[in-house]
């Protein structure tokens, strides 16, 4: 089997990171907060991640995620929405929207077959690195966080990939079904924040019921962030195309990353993407998680450490090799 061969590019004045083997190419963009633009199937010629047509504009710390391109595969760390810190010695801190690695720049450096990429805290004294492989067809990013400080503090790292997705795939998580958190739906549709309902079928505020599990098309201008309450048994989540077979999963261990959060948006502001959202903590605020005691914390001069593998299977019809 081919070993993965990296290669460099620029596109919009940014350096591009592209590795590929025979089953897929992986495109990284470091100066862009290590964002994933691009995850191609080239037995079919599909794209998974979806991008939009907004321009790479500089991007800062602090800023609003929406006032980016809205596109790719972001880290959302050390919190997801904007948040104080909840944990002592740290009280003064104040984290952005997104988190503060999703906006900046990363290092890199590529060894053999393999993509290294780190970033220093801002704020709070770490470093969180990430290290790219491609075997087979699978995508594998080990993940290290770094105290470099005597006090321990508490974190929020979530998968934010957004998918290039259609109407009607399958959304299939383990559990298959069970009790969900709202943290938004447009319109309240399903209820107001936080509201709690069900997995894949959902009461609706109008008295009927939705079915989470298939992908709505754009007609109803819906968008829903959910959290399943419980922690996970098995770290899986995917996206299948029932007319074909393929489909995108995402593999993790569910001690290391033990919550699943799923963000819908079906043409509610504009955009159509899926996003699966492996997450270490419990609702999108770090000081929300470390309330409800569903929150990852590390101790000084240690490190945590956490792997995603997301795997690729072809369309039936042009893929042998891949069952």
């Amino acid at each position: 089997m081919q070993e993965a061969v990296w290669s460099e590019y620029l596109h919009q004045g940014y350096i591009c990171l592209k590795g590929e083997n025979d089953f897929f190419s992986v495109t990284i963009v470091p100066q862009r907060g290590s964002k994933i633009v691009s995850l191609l199937d080239k037995r079919n010629e599909r794209e998974w991640i979806y991008r939009t047509d907004q321009p790479w504009e500089p991007l800062k710390l602090g800023m609003d995620w929406g006032a980016g391109d809205r596109g790719g595969w972001d880290e959302m760390f050390p919190t997801i929405n904007a948040s104080s810190c909840p944990d002592k010695g740290y009280e003064h801190v104040s984290f952005p929207d997104h988190g503060e690695v999703w906006s900046r720049e990363w290092n890199y450096a590529l060894l053999g077959a393999q993509l290294r990429l780190e970033i220093c805290g801002v704020q709070l004294p770490y470093t969180l690195r990430k290290t790219v492989s491609l075997s087979g067809s699978s995508l594998i990013i080990h993940y290290e966080l770094e105290n470099l400080g005597t006090q321990l503090f508490s974190y929020l790292w979530a998968a934010h990939p957004l998918l290039k997705v259609e109407p009607g795939m399958q959304l299939r998580t383990s559990p298959a079904e069970g009790r969900i958190q709202l943290t938004y739906s447009h319109r309240e549709r399903l209820g107001g924040l936080h509201a709690l309902s069900s997995f894949p079928i959902a009461a609706t505020k109008e008295g009927g019921v939705t079915d989470l599990s298939t992908l709505e098309d754009a007609s109803g201008g819906h968008a829903e962030k959910y959290y399943f309450t419980d922690p996970l048994q098995e770290g899986y989540a995917g996206i299948s195309d029932p007319f074909t077979g393929a489909e995108i999963s995402f593999h993790f261990d569910s001690e290391e990353v033990p919550y699943l959060a799923i963000w819908a948006h079906y043409g509610a502001m504009g955009d159509y993407t899926v996003a699966p959202e492996p997450a270490t903590g419990y609702l999108d605020s770090v000081q929300e998680a470390y309330n409800r005691g569903k929150v990852k914390r590390i101790a000084g001069h240690s490190i945590d450490r956490w792997r995603l593998e997301i795997r690729l299977q072809a369309d039936c019809l042009t893929s042998g090799v891949d069952k």
